[in-house]
């Protein structure tokens, strides 16, 4: 309606100007002009550059149509009437008032008018608008330049009723058509897109099918360990003499009864792979591949080796934990929390986890199972509630991390001078932010995985979150690095409009933030003197610290923050390893990596590159804390 409202004047004036005298053309343009914002401020809105711009220039045209020849107005007035509207709308850009956004606004909430998109896509479609002002008015300047005395009155002339009429109308309409229609076909895609990402999320867990029988064929015997843990190395051989070709294939279902698949081939007897559980794809639709979680108790391994007539069919175990390791769900001062116990009851080294946005402590499982199957008492914590569209990365007191690390540090069965703590992405922001202010607290090591440099700003369902920061400590809102999520649009627009050939090809619309973050610190680096409390101050943590990275990170840049952080202390203790490949979810063990996406959102890494970071993982977290924490 504003929209309308705005462009009502120039609309009536463009009529008339060339079926009525030009004085009756200006003046009823100037009183609609008057009449709009008027209107405009009966419905309590702002004035908009377009309607006061209206005024102006239509005041001035008034004059013009009583004090110059019609001679005159009817070969300049079309192109001084498109170079006002056209400097009307570019003042208006550089003045920071788009007159798209102006309008926009009053169809948004407060929040969607603040953030980042929003300003981004209102900026695009006025410099749409400004291009087409531009070139109405250069073609329109055509027949003065060229024939001189041509008007807009000329109706025998080919070129005045082109350059005149046909051109900057049509261009006209083209502009308006997409005014019109983007904004509910760019609502519309993108609800599509998120209704197609709740509708691949996996449904509740689902337990291990009952393994069948294994089949034994006494001239293909496969070499697998019966059990192994997630975290060690996992070789499958397969010793078939006299038959040259094998075919393997390993299969297996995740947590939520999902499948995937392996299959290759094997040339000769003896021979065998090695760690190819990183190469399982996901062979169920291929719109629902999501990120593999490991089920909660023994993962089935269907193994199969054929060649010929011959064939054989065994099951083989991958855990969590060793068998003698205790897991139990605990109270941590009133938060939830996961603690896994190694077998005997001695005072230990300890590591309490925090996970990512994810929420909850079920992705930090493996972890502490991981390390204390090692000797390690680990200790998950629920920083973050597990519905994180109910509750966004918003406010989050950072006095959540020191609790969890206090309450661990004064176990009997921990020794509270070898607490470490580990924390990926989110969770590692959230961890590095507490010690830079809580040195004292007893943390002999630190490990970051995917970590940040910075505290961000507030990010939920919809994007980034105005004025409100993703951490709180003491009661005060933490300073945070802005997330400029219209560096997205791009990616948005496109995923909007190849939505129907995703759909088509049966695959998943994916996203990738790493852009977004990457802006954020570029704005961090521009504008110091504004956002250097949004750095985190690693100089104050008191505590060796290793850095893990993956070159290949599509979340944000992970590898750059880690460098920021460890550069700031110039430490011979720390540590810094970047794995070439790999993306941002990195977690101990050997799983499936050939999805790393969660809920539409691209994760980024190479999945052989990644599956064998991932491997690797365990084996550098615990050399490193050996060494921190002697």
């Amino acid at each position: 309606m504003g929209f309308l409202i705005g462009f009502s004047p120039w609309i009536i004036y463009w009529i008339l100007v060339g079926n009525t005298s030009f004085r009756v053309a200006v003046i009823v343009a100037l009183c609609l002009a008057v009449l709009a914002v008027a209107v405009q401020r009966l419905r309590k809105q702002p004035w908009h550059t377009l309607e006061a711009g209206a005024v102006l220039v239509f005041a001035m045209f008034t004059v013009l149509a009583f004090t110059v020849s019609d001679t005159f107005l009817e070969r300049w007035l079309q192109p001084l009437g498109n170079a006002a509207i056209f400097l009307i709308a570019l003042v208006g850009m550089v003045i920071g008032r788009p007159f798209v956004r102006e309008y926009a606004r009053a169809s948004v909430t407060d929040d969607v008018a603040r953030s980042d998109g929003f300003r981004v896509i209102t900026s695009a479609m006025t410099w749409m608008w400004i291009a087409v002002f531009g070139v109405m008015t250069v073609v329109s300047l055509i027949p003065p330049l060229v024939q001189g005395d041509a008007t807009i009155r000329d109706g025998a002339s080919t070129l005045s009723i082109v350059c005149y009429w046909v051109v900057p109308f049509t261009l006209l309409g083209v502009a308006g058509t997409v005014s019109g229609v983007f904004p509910a076909w760019f609502s519309s895609h993108t609800d599509a897109i998120g209704k197609r990402q709740v509708a691949a999320r996996p449904g509740d867990p689902v337990a291990q099918p009952d393994a069948p029988a294994d089949v034994q064929d006494p001239r293909v015997v496969v070499r697998a360990p019966s059990t192994s843990r997630h975290d060690e190395p996992f070789s499958i051989g397969v010793d078939a003499a006299g038959i040259p070709d094998l075919t393997v294939s390993v299969s297996g279902q995740d947590l939520f009864g999902r499948p995937w698949r392996w299959q290759g081939r094997l040339a000769g007897t003896g021979q065998s792979v090695d760690d190819i559980l990183w190469a399982m794809a996901f062979t169920g639709e291929p719109d629902r591949a999501d990120l593999f979680i490991p089920p909660a108790e023994p993962w089935q391994l269907r193994i199969e080796a054929s060649g010929g007539q011959h064939r054989s069919v065994v099951t083989r175990l991958r855990c969590a934990t060793a068998p003698s390791v205790r897991v139990s769900e605990v109270d941590v001062d009133g938060r939830p929390g996961l603690l896994a116990l190694p077998a005997d009851g001695h005072a230990r080294r300890a590591v309490v986890c925090f996970g990512g946005s994810e929420g909850g402590y079920d992705s930090q499982r493996a972890t502490i199972c991981a390390l204390a199957s090692r000797g390690i008492v680990a200790l998950a914590y629920d920083w973050l509630d597990a519905d994180p569209e109910a509750v966004p990365v918003a406010g989050i007191p950072l006095e959540r991390f020191a609790t969890a690390i206090s309450w661990l540090s004064r176990r009997t069965d921990v020794d509270s001078t070898t607490v470490a703590a580990l924390g990926i992405s989110r969770g590692a922001e959230g961890v590095a932010a507490t010690l830079a202010r809580e040195p004292d607290l007893p943390v002999g090591a630190l490990v970051l995985l995917s970590p940040s440099s910075v505290t961000w700003q507030a990010i939920g369902d919809g994007g980034e979150i105005p004025d409100t920061s993703s951490w709180s400590y003491r009661g005060q809102s933490c300073p945070y690095a802005p997330l400029p999520s219209g560096v997205l649009m791009p990616q948005l627009i496109s995923n909007a409009w190849h939505l129907s050939r995703d759909v088509a090809r049966n695959k998943p619309t994916l996203l990738r933030l790493a852009p977004a973050y990457s802006a954020g610190l570029d704005t961090v680096s521009r504008n110091r003197s504004q956002t250097a409390d949004a750095v985190i101050a690693s100089e104050k943590i008191a505590c060796p610290i290793l850095c893990v990275s993956g070159s290949d990170d599509h979340l944000w840049p992970s590898e750059q923050m880690a460098d920021a952080l460890l550069g700031r202390r110039q430490s011979q203790a720390d540590r810094h390893i970047r794995y070439d490949g790999a993306g941002h979810l990195l977690r101990p063990g050997l799983y499936p990596s050939q999805v790393q996406v969660v809920g539409g959102i691209d994760l980024g890494g190479q999945p052989r590159e990644h599956g064998m970071a991932c491997l690797a993982l365990t084996d550098e977290i615990t050399g490193f804390l050996d060494s921190a924490l002697a």
